[in-house]
């Protein structure tokens, strides 16, 4: 009985596995993942193609299965979903319903149920789901959720979040004080269009932000003064969050090959059964890279200040007593309150991914978390024994 029991266990724990594709090697969560894109590009690009009149897609028979086909896919992937959520592990000490409400409001999942919509309100109603072109073409942000990019920019911007809201709140502190400036300037020349403060501000913004329609121009000669002197502030403030965005962004890339997901961390033996704010706390600190077959991690003498997580692949350090392989879970490096070694040479023996973390942000978990660092100085030391011995 026990174990019909933890049949429908195992499975939803594998299809949970397959739709997040944090196992390496998984050739059927591969399979399943370059489908689910390949539809959503099919998907957005008959949703755009169907809106020319000449080219009559919504005549075709094929252009409906392919739409049905897509939307069964759609709709199959948000209920497996939603029926896996509880294997996440920020939610695993959730009970299962909970667990479900919880993930169902998430943006990926709003997401999801955005791009299946149309179908449903054309099931309950007489609604033309033509009508509801844009909601089609939300789904081209599931491409989110698989691509790495995406998520490199999700992070860049919130970084710098309260930067970005301070270049925000500049904004509009042009936008006031130029809208301010054009009434008292402009009023009397053009009631129209600078009767009032809120009616200038539309000259503001759009000279603040280069755009410049034209179609409201100041014409006295202190108006023009002033607009040129909103042109050239408008080239600051632009400036500003696109620097910080891209430095930011940058940044991200250098140091994440790849995307880390809570599930990958949870499997690691130093992470595993962590609670939900602990994990939370971990990853964004932990720094992702990739090493092909041969590449060095670790140069013999070279000084290093991370600490490294084998999370796929093996890896070959050489030892006093020899070569030692390192697998998923293992660590190597620096580690806090330890003496600073004579670094050993590491290298990839197979395509490897490893999860680096940096001296001070280490020293930082340390101090909140230290049984986390208690975990890793203790895979730290079972390599060592099993090295030694």
């Amino acid at each position: 009985m026990s174990t019909e029991k933890q049949r429908p266990q195992r499975l939803r724990r594998r299809l949970f596995d397959i739709l997040e594709r944090d196992l390496p090697g998984d050739h059927i969560a591969d399979a399943v993942h370059y489908f689910l894109i390949a539809t959503v590009l099919l998907s957005v690009t008959g949703a755009v193609l169907a809106t020319v009149p000449s080219l009559a897609l919504r005549e075709k028979w094929w252009f409906h299965w392919g739409e049905f086909t897509a939307l069964v896919a759609f709709t199959v992937e948000y209920g497996a979903r939603l029926w896996v959520a509880p294997e996440h592990p920020l939610r695993r000490q959730l009970p299962p319903l909970v667990a479900r409400a919880h993930y169902a409001v998430t943006v990926p999942a709003l997401i999801d149920l955005a791009a299946i919509l149309p179908w449903l309100i054309s099931l309950t109603t007489e609604l033309d789901v033509h009508a509801l072109l844009v909601l089609r073409l939300v789904r081209f942000l599931k491409l989110a959720r698989y691509s790495s990019g995406f998520n490199a920019l999700y992070l860049a911007v919130r970084r710098e979040r309260y930067a970005l809201l301070s270049c925000f709140i500049i904004l509009c502190a042009g936008v006031l004080i130029a809208a301010t400036a054009m009434y008292l300037t402009e009023r009397d020349v053009q009631p129209d269009k600078f009767g009032s403060i809120p009616e200038a501000m539309w000259w503001a913004i759009t000279t603040l932000t280069t755009v410049g329609y034209g179609d409201v121009v100041p014409v006295t000669t202190s108006g023009r003064v002033i607009g040129a002197l909103t042109m050239v502030s408008g080239l600051v403030m632009l400036a500003l969050p696109i620097a910080i965005i891209a430095s930011s962004f940058s940044e991200v890339i250098a140091k994440h090959n790849f995307v880390v997901t809570f599930s990958m961390i949870s499997r690691l033996p130093p992470f595993s059964d962590l609670d939900a704010p602990v994990l939370g706390d971990i990853l964004p600190l932990l720094n992702s890279r990739s090493f092909d077959r041969g590449h060095q991690v670790v140069r013999r003498g070279e000084s290093t200040a991370h600490l490294f997580v084998v999370l796929q692949g093996r890896l070959e350090m050489e030892g006093e007593t020899g070569f030692r392989a390192l697998g998923p879970g293992d660590v190597f490096g620096l580690l806090p309150g330890h003496t600073k070694a004579s670094p050993v040479p590491v290298r990839a023996v197979v395509k490897s991914k490893i999860l680096a973390i940096e001296e001070n942000e280490l020293h930082m978990l340390a101090l909140r978390h230290p049984a986390v660092i208690g975990r890793l100085s203790a895979a730290a030391r079972d390599r060592d024994a099993d090295d030694t011995g």
